[in-house]
């Protein structure tokens, strides 16, 4: 009982000493007419190692992203700098190995999950979540989601379950 004692301690001990890295909030802007994931004002400079945007919601997303090269120079972003939705940094290549749907088709009334991962430390992500929708004048609005005071996210107007929207290959599915 003793020993059996001991090896539950150890392991809870090294199940909680495991770092789950940097989780940073990232800030969605419209650059082109095309949604773009940026460091937040406080950031320290980000050695981004791969970008993706993917749908939410939904099993085998479609999804976009890239990857850095092999020998290459990491891109290096400092705070509020941007990456866009479907322009490729030098140093980078599409990343066909990660995707297990099909290409990205960006919808209104749609959720989005925006990501930049570090080079070194890929624990270490900033990220934004964000719907769109369609703005009187026609032109797509991209919305991000929000945190209440006490930390809870805020679905804007345009989330997928809120309109009812979500797929009928969604993750709710069983």
């Amino acid at each position: 009982m003793k020993y059996l004692s001991f090896l539950i301690w150890l392991v809870f001990i090294n199940a909680h000493a495991t770092s789950f890295g940097l989780q940073g909030d990232a800030k969605i802007a419209v650059i082109d007419g095309k949604p773009a994931v940026c460091l937040p004002n406080d950031a320290k400079t980000f050695s981004v190692g791969w970008i993706s945007l993917s749908e939410s919601y939904v099993r085998n997303p479609g999804s976009w992203g890239v990857a850095i090269k092999e020998g290459f120079k990491p891109l290096e972003l400092k705070p509020e700098e941007c990456v866009v939705f479907g322009v490729v940094p030098d140093g980078y290549a599409l990343s066909h190995y990660e995707v297990s749907g099909g290409p990205l088709n960006l919808e209104v009334n749609r959720t989005y999950i925006f990501r930049l991962s570090d080079v070194y430390s890929a624990r270490d992500t900033y990220s934004a979540v964000f719907c769109i929708r369609r703005n009187s004048d026609g032109t797509l609005g991209y919305i991000q989601y929000s945190r209440s005071k006490g930390g809870v996210e805020v679905a804007p107007i345009c989330d997928a379950k809120r309109n009812g929207n979500v797929p009928d290959y969604s993750m709710s599915d069983n």
